[in-house]
């Protein structure tokens, strides 16, 4: 398997699916994925304010991608649900705890004013977390590894591409909601029509993104389902796990002693 710029063939992976970019992560960084959180404001969204304020000592929280259910335009970060969550991260941040920000496919795109905004940090494509004892984890959200769903990448590759997201800085609010609207009724009405396998993150996009980043562990999320699955051998150990979606089964990952990557329960950790 090879990068490419195309999307057509399921061998290859989408420009973006290998990052480069390194973090230091240390124990006791928790690291969630799909909130989905909706930025008009509900309860699901207080209750996660409410629990990131509880957090302390928590050297980094990582978010690996669709925050917020749906995100279309810069105005969103006004909303009555967007401000409280951009101000909770704000605190962390001011508390000492590094805030770690990869977007996914609902959230795509989230652009640099995240960073000026709350203080944290962005990582459009993902990050390779540097671990205790020398181990190397990678952390995306997962959408580029779903080699076989040409169409789903195309749209993915069309979030990226710079008058889209010049569209998203400057548009108004209104025609951001129909744009949004639009597209998450055209995403929602093809998954019906999709094969499993189609839109299931591929094994050998796995294996490969973890190789060219000299990592034994790929974390990611976007499935929603847990999973933590060896993909590799005795020569190159790999595992695989996928984060479940916030308030599911498993719904945290934590790093702890010697880079150890445990699955837990968000709840078990606010609880404290």
């Amino acid at each position: 398997m090879t990068r490419a710029e195309g999307h057509g063939d399921p061998e290859r992976l989408p420009d973006g699916a290998c990052p480069a970019t390194r973090v230091r992560l240390t124990e006791g960084t928790l690291v969630i994925t799909d909130l989905h959180l909706a930025p008009l404001g509900d309860a699901r969204t207080a209750r996660f304010v409410q629990l990131c304020d509880q957090l302390e000592g928590v050297p980094a929280l990582v978010c690996l991608g669709d925050l917020f259910d749906m995100w279309v335009c810069r105005r969103q970060a006004n909303m009555e649900g967007s401000v409280p969550v951009l101000d909770a991260f704000e605190r962390l941040v001011r508390r000492g705890t590094e805030v770690h920000l990869v977007p996914g496919n609902r959230d795509a795109l989230l652009g640099a004013w995240f960073e000026r905004r709350t203080g944290g940090r962005l990582h459009p494509d993902g990050f390779v977390g540097e671990l205790d004892g020398g181990e190397r984890a990678v952390f995306v959200h997962g959408d580029a590894l779903c080699t076989r769903d040409t169409g789903y990448l195309r749209l993915r590759a069309l979030w990226r591409f710079w008058p889209m997201r010049l569209v998203s800085w400057l548009a108004p609010m209104w025609f951001a909601r129909r744009v949004g609207s639009r597209l998450r009724g055209i995403s929602e009405s093809t998954k019906p029509t999709k094969l499993p396998d189609e839109k299931a993150i591929q094994r050998d996009a796995v294996r490969q993104v973890a190789r060219e980043a000299g990592a034994t562990a790929l974390a990611c999320g976007h499935a929603h389902d847990v999973r933590d699955e060896p993909l590799g051998d005795e020569a190159h150990p790999l595992r695989w796990i996928v984060v479940g979606a916030w308030e599911w089964e498993r719904d945290l990952l934590r790093i702890g002693r010697g880079g150890s990557l445990d699955l837990g329960s968000w709840a078990n950790i606010s609880a404290r």
